[in-house]
């Protein structure tokens, strides 16, 4: 089942969230303790509108629990988002580091999908493909957008069967990634699949 994130979710989507973190090798990754950093993430869930906000996750559940989520939400509004991290309430070690996530992702024309992720235990079930297929399903019209490390041919793969298309490349953090968007063709396939 797909639906919207509840505040009873943040534990588990603070967790889905720390492994893409930790992919990208943030210094908040690097330098603070994982429990002290899960703690604010989750936090930033529901205190402040975040990017990572509930209102921005879709979570697909398996017998109750939380085996993926996928982040989206308005690249015009991504840095605003951004910014929410600094009104929390962070240690001084914390705040320090300022904002997690500073580089601009998304063009301001798209609805970005920050985030998909999927626990070890549920991969390989359709986790990821049901989440894109709901949530784009529902806004077929939107200019869709994602960005996958250079490296990462599975989830690479998965996005081209999806309909995304590279559209160059951006440097997150170290890591090389591309740019992608859903192609005209596969709009007009969601679209006819949902109306």
């Amino acid at each position: 089942m797909i639906r919207k994130a509840q505040p009873e979710d943040t534990e588990q989507l603070a967790r889905l969230s720390y492994i893409i973190w930790e992919g990208l090798e943030t210094d908040l990754v690097r330098h603070i303790e994982r429990t002290r950093l899960l703690d604010v993430i989750e936090r930033s869930m529901t205190d402040v509108k975040y990017r990572g906000h509930i209102d921005n996750i879709w979570v697909y559940l398996i017998e109750g629990q939380v085996a993926g989520c996928l982040i989206a939400y308005p690249g015009k509004d991504e840095m605003e988002l951004e910014k929410a991290w600094l009104e929390l309430d962070l240690d001084a070690d914390i705040r320090s580091y300022g904002l997690p996530m500073p580089t601009k992702e998304a063009k301001d024309d798209e609805w970005y999908i920050e985030t998909v992720a999927t626990f070890p235990e549920y991969r390989g079930r359709g986790v990821a493909t049901a989440l894109f297929r709901h949530v784009i399903g529902q806004h077929p019209d939107y200019q869709w957008s994602l960005n996958c490390d250079v490296d990462n041919t599975g989830a690479l793969s998965l996005y081209h069967k999806l309909g995304f298309e590279s559209a160059g490349t951006i440097d997150l953090y170290g890591h090389e990634h591309y740019h992608m968007v859903l192609s005209d063709v596969a709009r007009e396939r969601y679209r006819s699949n949902h109306s």
